[in-house]
């Protein structure tokens, strides 16, 4: 984990401005195109769930601005980020889990696999809904059933840990013509991450769901 000086960074009046608001949050709604990524998903018998957590977080860590986060008080670059991501426990309740994306696709599957195994349709109930302590993180959600066109994530306005945390969340597969698409949501910290940011991460993504065989193939 890298400090960042404040004072000699080129960025220090976009963070010092975007830092004094509330809510200083940058987010965009994208349509993607996942045509090619769900057919190779299903060719090959893996989870299109677990693929599109692992592209996104692949792509979002490649990008520095991304790996950028505030810790207590201070501006710093994580080495990495993983995956934390809640899983449906039953009709009203979820479980935040973590998933490494670290060591592959193959061992990421397995981690996805085993959250699944562990907790849905038991009785489990957690105590701490999140450890706001933990930065090394991306959010992800996604709401299946609902082909959104614009989606607010909640971010808490008296945590500038968690409001360092990009966040993404996706929404139901839709067919259109020959094609089946999605809107994908990245929600950032505007005082870390510029649009130009979301642009490079964004046309990265849709070229790894363009040609998954090239991503998810360890």
């Amino acid at each position: 984990m890298k400090t960042i000086d404040l004072e000699s960074w080129e960025r220090k009046s976009h963070y010092t401005w975007f830092s004094s608001f509330a809510d200083p949050s940058l987010s965009m709604d994208v349509r993607m195109n996942i045509t090619n990524l769900l057919r190779y998903c299903k060719e090959k018998g893996v989870s299109s769930f677990a693929a599109i957590m692992y592209i996104l977080c692949r792509e979002l860590n490649r990008s520095r601005a991304f790996r950028l986060r505030i810790l207590g008080g201070q501006i710093v670059e994580i080495e990495y980020a993983n995956v934390a991501y809640t899983v449906m426990v039953n009709e009203s309740c979820f479980v935040n889990c973590r998933a490494r994306t670290h060591l592959g696709f193959s061992a990421f599957v397995r981690d996805v696999n085993g959250n699944r195994e562990k907790y849905v349709g038991s009785n489990y109930v957690q105590q701490e809904y999140n450890d706001v302590s933990v930065v090394d993180d991306i959010y992800c959600s996604c709401v299946p059933w609902v082909d959104f066109t614009g989606l607010r994530q909640p971010v808490p306005d008296h945590i500038p840990e968690s409001k360092s945390i990009p966040r993404v969340c996706w929404g139901k597969y839709v067919s259109q013509g020959e094609g089946t698409f999605m809107t994908l949501n990245i929600t950032a910290n505007h005082a870390l991450v510029d649009g130009v940011d979301f642009a490079n991460v964004l046309r990265a993504v849709q070229s790894d769901f363009d040609a998954p065989e090239t991503v998810l193939n360890d």
